[in-house]
């Protein structure tokens, strides 16, 4: 968010006069009121009129001794397309202040603003006194010609227009797509922003370009900073006998890497091997470490990018293709470096022990999990590593039902994949398909990750923990009352083992999606903390990110620390200097994680919308999935969400019922509830603000099956 010095636009002088002399302060008399404004006006008659008129109005109140002050707030501005706008202040829920457009004085969409406020009978009003800090000072949109010179028109029709001057060395167009950034917020709101064009994203309709500007308005950048390509140029290409030295051979075992077809920086491989008590389990990860050295140009951008982001159309990496898809990436057939974490298990699942070294591998095979979910089931082995499989299969069993024995809860929300023409359009929007071997893939993973954090802990070095809080007291009562309308219960004491007993008993209903995706969103999420504070979801103690240092900055620091543990090399100094400086990479890592999560819903989003666009007057089968004062929404069996508005349901008067999560029809009694089966059609689609709305077949309403 962007910070600006706190800003008073000019409205009525008598009102900021009178604003100024009682803001902030205890209250006063009236008779020290009258002395103070002396002091600054010899003639007082217009003052005092304004002040019995706001006295009547509410907006000056009179304390129980006797004084006189204002009562404000401060608060996130949000406003509504039609003009007006709504203070929300996380310490007023329910209690939003609203503020007509007269009384916006020049302040913008997501600002922070100090509102004088008053009562009123649909709760509070408000006019903006203070703009204390600016939503954002760079926007997106779309170069207009304007009679002096080229003005931007913004995407979010809330944001301000922006007056740009001529660019000297590129030539602009009418609708070209630019990045800009405010160089002046003007005392007086009816005088013009003014900005700068920082870059030009492209045409207007240029393929790719949707996206492109998803990516600028969360700040995630598609290019690296020539420092940074510098020094991804000078790495080599292969691994050298020197570079070997020192490190555990491990290029005579089976080790292989399973991930996606479409995959290219493979940063984690496997083994497993029979022990005399169970099972040797190795989970060998890319040493990126050793080719991006602390403090270099290389981790720097890392850590400022924090993540790689993965859109609808393309990936924006982490570290440079050159060391991402290159030197780190686990190629089948070739030498890499490696940290390897391997973990003995009984039969039973329990841990024996463990080891960390710097190895070097050379993958035998680049598997797909397409590929090994076939030979799972039956399908072709060219191979001929079906046995091996099968004992994957069975090792994924053993730790899979212990995580859930000690109460983890496994989601399992399928996701919606968009299928793309070599032009960025969507052809499909299907569910993605998830087997076995993703299953393997995750559980070996979960495992090293577990190990490694304890071998942290226990050497009490300064890591980066994976952390998840409790769900909050008021979520998990919200959260019951949805499910009680659904006929499901909860104990007294919420556990992890609890709520996958929930999941279990859903699983094949029509209500399984809403109430996965409601405890989901009941739940905190996930984030990076410098403390271990344990992992809710997983019901572990102990839980790091260790298995992907290509595309997570958080996994890049274990492994600095813990490779410098295992030669030996942490200093007090470097304790002294990572102990300082992990809570802030936990609080900006955990920021841009977040980020790129929004800007991927959003870029799904977007391509769900167009794929809708031409389709409206189709019918499809839905079930509901919420219901608000103001419709339904709908979820389509490939996960395709929209609204039904109120206007759109049959004509009847429909009363929201909170309790119940349900529209009631007055004059007919239908009722419409979370869960329910439904047809709609397509109604309208908006690809600009990522909206699809539907309507309702009549009679379409099916009865919800009983759950089992």
């Amino acid at each position: 968010m962007a910070k600006h010095k706190t800003y008073r636009p000019q409205s009525d002088k008598l009102s900021e006069e009178l604003f100024a002399l009682l803001y902030n302060r205890e209250p006063i008399s009236e008779d020290e009121l009258v002395k103070r404004l002396t002091r600054r006006h010899p003639s007082t008659k217009a003052f005092f009129r304004i002040y019995r008129q706001y006295r009547q109005e509410g907006w000056v109140v009179r304390s129980p001794e006797g004084g006189v002050t204002v009562t404000t707030r401060q608060g996130h501005l949000r406003i509504n397309p039609r003009g007006f706008g709504f203070v929300v202040s996380p310490d007023y829920p329910g209690a939003d202040v609203f503020v007509p457009e007269r009384w916006l004085a020049g302040a913008r969409h997501d600002d922070v603003v100090t509102v004088w406020i008053r009562p009123s009978a649909q709760g509070w009003d408000g006019r903006v006194m203070n703009v204390v800090e600016r939503a954002t000072d760079v926007l997106i949109g779309s170069l207009e010609r304007h009679r002096t010179g080229w003005r931007l028109i913004p995407r979010d029709a809330r944001r301000p227009t922006i007056e740009v001057g001529a660019s000297s060395h590129v030539r602009w167009h009418a609708g070209d797509v630019v990045r800009a950034k405010i160089t002046e917020w003007p005392l007086d709101p009816k005088r013009p922003v003014r900005g700068e064009v920082l870059e030009v994203l492209g045409a207007a309709g240029s393929p790719g370009l949707d996206v492109s500007i998803i990516a600028a308005e969360h700040q995630l950048s598609e290019k690296f900073p020539d420092a940074v390509l510098m020094e991804a140029q000078q790495l080599p290409d292969q691994v050298s006998d020197q570079q070997r030295q020192g490190r555990v051979d491990l290029t005579g075992d089976l080790i292989v890497t399973i991930d996606g077809s479409d995959a290219k920086d493979l940063d984690d491989a496997i083994s497993l091997s029979r022990a005399k008590t169970g099972y040797r389990i190795g989970v060998h990860i890319a040493d990126v470490t050793y080719y991006v050295p602390e403090g270099s140009a290389l981790d720097l951008e890392a850590r400022r990018r924090g993540t790689s982001v993965y859109l609808v159309d393309r990936v924006i990496p982490m570290l440079p293709e050159r060391l991402s898809n290159g030197i780190a990436s686990l190629n089948p057939g070739v030498l890499r470096l490696t940290v390897s974490a391997v973990v003995d298990i009984s039969e039973s699942g329990d841990i024996l022990g463990s080891q960390f070294f710097r190895s070097v591998i050379r993958t035998q095979h680049r598997l797909t999990y397409e590929g090994v979910n076939q030979v799972l089931q039956g399908g072709e082995d060219p191979l001929n590593l079906k046995p091996w499989f099968d004992e994957l299969m069975a090792v994924r069993n053993i730790l899979r039902n212990k995580r859930i024995a000690r109460g983890a809860v496994d989601f399992e929300l399928p996701e919606a994949k968009v299928i793309l023409d070599d032009h960025g359009h969507p052809v499909d929007v299907v569910v993605r398909s998830r087997g076995i071997a993703e299953s393997i893939i995750e559980e070996f993973m979960l495992l090293a990750n577990e190990a490694v954090a304890h071998e942290l802990l226990r050497a009490e070095l300064p890591g980066l923990f994976r952390i998840h809080d409790e769900p909050s007291l008021d979520k998990m009562t919200q959260f019951r009352e949805m499910i009680g309308v659904l006929g499901y219960r909860l104990p007294e004491a919420v556990t992890p083992k609890s709520l996958q007993n929930l999941i279990n008993r859903v699983k094949g209903l029509p209500e399984e999606r809403v109430v996965n995706s409601a405890l989901l969103r009941s739940m905190k999420q996930a984030r990076y903390g410098a403390l271990n504070t344990g992992h809710f979801g997983l019901a572990t103690e102990e839980y790091t990110h260790f298995t992907s240092p290509i595309r997570r900055y958080p996994d890049l620091w274990v492994h600095r620390i813990l490779t410098a543990h295992l030669a030996h090399q942490v200093t007090d100094a470097d304790r002294q200097r990572w102990g300082q400086l992990v809570s802030t990479v936990a609080d900006d890592v955990s920021f841009r994680e977040r980020e790129a999560m929004e800007a991927e819903r959003d870029s799904v989003s977007l391509k769900e919308a167009e794929f809708m666009a031409d389709k409206v007057g189709e019918q499809y089968e839905a079930v509901i999935s919420g219901v608000t004062n103001f419709g339904i929404f709908v979820e389509l069996p490939n996960l395709i969400e929209g609204l039904v508005r109120l206007e759109d349901l049959p004509q009847d008067y429909w009363v929201y019922d909170p309790v119940h999560y349900r529209l009631r029809g007055q004059r007919t009694g239908r009722e419409y509830g979370l869960g329910n089966p439904v047809t709609v059609i397509v109604m309208r689609v908006d690809t600009g603000l990522c909206r699809i709305d539907f309507g309702l077949e009549e009679g379409s309403l099916r009865p919800r099956p009983r759950r089992r």
